[in-house]
């Protein structure tokens, strides 16, 4: 029997590359969490890349290169309410909405993400 294709596969790098290039088009310009990101984005950009291509099911470079994602723990230096994990879900919803791969494959993505930023909420 073969095995189910993992998310990574059915979305495609190349467009989890471009989600997130989208999603930071909007975290540029938003006054809110702009300020828990470095003033170079790019490494921040990089990072996430690696993080969702792993998460989703592709190759372990995120692990390789920086270790157990740790999320929580990660993110747990900026005080993160439910206003910044609206704006980042906003901006996510915002890339989610340009994405070009199907629907069912946008809401598990959606499912994902929505999760994970709940999970972040610290104060």
């Amino acid at each position: 029997m073969a095995e189910t294709p993992t998310l990574y596969e059915r979305i495609g790098e190349d467009n989890i590359l471009q989600l997130v290039d989208d999603f930071y088009e909007g975290v540029e310009g938003d006054e809110l969490i702009r300020k828990m990101y470095p003033e170079d984005l790019l490494p921040a950009k990089n990072r996430l890349k690696l993080f969702f291509i792993q998460a989703l099911g592709g190759h372990q470079t995120y692990t390789d290169e920086r270790g157990h994602p740790m999320l929580r723990r990660r993110h747990f230096q900026w005080k993160i309410g439910q206003d910044e994990a609206t704006h980042w879900l906003q901006h996510m919803h915002n890339a989610l909405e340009k994405a070009t791969f199907a629907e069912k494959e946008k809401d598990e993505f959606w499912d994902y993400v929505y999760k994970a930023a709940l999970h972040m909420i610290n104060k």
